[in-house]
C-alpha cells in the first residue's frame, strides 16, 4: 500500500511538473513566437530546429491549447501520409471551413494558423520529419491512402455525369474562374472555392490588400486564381443538373448558380468583385420566397396627430442643444 501511495504521488508530481512546464513554455512562445517565425523565414541553416518550437491550435487540441509539429506527427492516424493546416482569422471561422469536411471525416488533425505571420512561415518549410505540409485550402489536396484511389473512381464516374453542368456553369460564370471540378473534400457543402498551389490563398489576398501603402500591381502575378470544386451528391447540385436540362437559358436559374458561387467565395474569404450586383440578386431571391412582387408598392406611412408631430420638434430642438 505504501509502494501504491508513492507511485500516485510521483505521478502526481509528474503532471503537476509537465502542467508548469507546458505554461511556461506557453509565456516564452506568447514573447518570442514571432521571432522564431521569423528565424523560419529568414534562416534556412536553423530552419528545421525553429520547426520544432512552433506551437499552433489545431482541430484536436482545446481552445487555449497547442501542439508541436512533432507531436502532430507522432498521433497521425494510421496510413495518413501529410501535416494538414489551414490560416485565416480566428479558430471559429477555420473550424466550420468546408475544406476540413473530408479531413475531419477521416480524422486527420489539422493546424490552425492565425497569426499573420504563421502563412509566410510555413510556406518556407516543405515538409517536416519526411511529411509535407499540405494546405487544405489549396487545389490538388492528396490524401495518400488506399481510400483515395477509390474515391478518385468515383470522381470521375461523377466528372462524366456532370460534364454538360460543368461546361454550361464554367460559361455562366466566365474568367472568374479557372477551372471547375469534382471535389476531393466536401462531404456536406455543396461547393467550395480553392486557389492554385503557387497562388495566394484568401487569407494570403487579405493580408496584403491591407499592407499600408499596397500596391496592388506588386501582387497581381500572384492574385488567386479561383478552381470551384462541387459536391456531385449535395442535393442542390443535383438539382441545378436537372434544371438546366431543359432552362440552361432561364434567368432565374443562372441567377441561383451565381448566388451559389458568391457565398462559397464569401465562406472561402474572398471579396465578391460585384458587390452591388450580389446585393441585387440577394434581395430578388428573398422576394422571390417571400412571394413580393418585384413592383410592390411601399407600404402607406402611419398618420401622426399635429400635437405629436409638435412633441417630436420639440425634442428634436432639445437635442440639438
Amino acid at each position: 500500500e505504501e509502494e501504491e501511495e508513492e507511485e500516485e504521488e510521483e505521478e502526481e508530481e509528474e503532471d503537476e511538473d509537465g502542467e508548469a512546464a507546458i505554461k511556461k513554455y506557453k509565456e516564452f512562445f506568447e514573447a518570442f513566437g514571432k521571432t522564431i517565425k521569423l528565424g523560419i523565414i529568414e534562416d534556412t541553416k536553423n530552419r528545421k530546429k525553429l520547426a520544432k518550437l512552433m506551437r499552433f491550435e489545431s482541430s484536436m487540441t482545446k481552445d487555449g491549447e497547442t501542439v508541436s509539429l512533432s507531436r502532430y506527427v507522432k498521433r497521425m492516424k494510421e496510413g495518413q501520409k501529410h501535416i494538414y493546416y489551414i490560416a485565416g482569422e480566428n479558430r471559429k471561422d477555420l473550424e466550420a471551413s468546408p475544406f476540413l469536411e473530408k479531413l475531419k471525416k477521416r480524422g486527420y488533425e489539422v493546424l490552425f494558423m492565425t497569426d499573420p505571420i504563421d502563412e509566410y512561415a510555413v510556406q518556407h518549410m516543405d515538409e517536416f520529419e519526411d511529411h509535407k505540409l499540405m494546405n487544405a485550402s489549396k487545389e490538388d489536396l492528396k490524401f495518400g491512402d488506399k481510400e483515395e484511389k477509390r474515391e478518385k473512381k468515383r470522381r470521375d464516374k461523377a466528372k462524366e455525369n456532370l460534364k454538360d453542368f460543368i461546361e454550361w456553369y464554367k460559361k455562366l460564370l466566365g474568367d472568374k474562374v479557372e477551372k471547375i471540378v469534382i471535389s476531393n473534400r466536401l462531404t456536406t457543402s455543396p461547393m467550395a472555392v480553392v486557389t492554385g498551389q503557387y497562388g495566394y490563398t484568401a487569407n494570403m489576398e487579405r493580408l496584403m490588400k491591407a499592407q499600408a501603402l499596397n500596391d496592388p500591381t506588386r501582387y497581381s502575378f500572384m492574385a488567386s486564381k479561383k478552381t470551384i470544386e462541387i459536391n456531385p451528391y449535395h442535393p442542390i447540385v443535383t438539382k441545378l443538373h436537372e434544371a438546366i436540362k431543359d432552362k440552361a437559358e432561364d434567368d432565374e436559374v443562372k441567377e441561383m448558380a451565381q448566388v451559389l458561387f458568391e457565398s462559397a467565395c464569401i465562406q472561402a474569404g474572398f471579396d465578391i468583385e460585384d458587390q452591388t450586383g450580389f446585393n441585387q440578386r440577394m434581395l430578388r431571391m428573398v422576394r422571390n420566397g417571400l412571394g413580393v412582387d418585384e413592383g410592390a408598392e411601399m407600404a402607406e406611412e402611419p398618420e401622426v396627430e399635429e400635437e405629436e408631430e409638435e412633441e417630436k420638434k420639440d425634442e428634436e430642438k432639445k437635442e440639438e442643444l
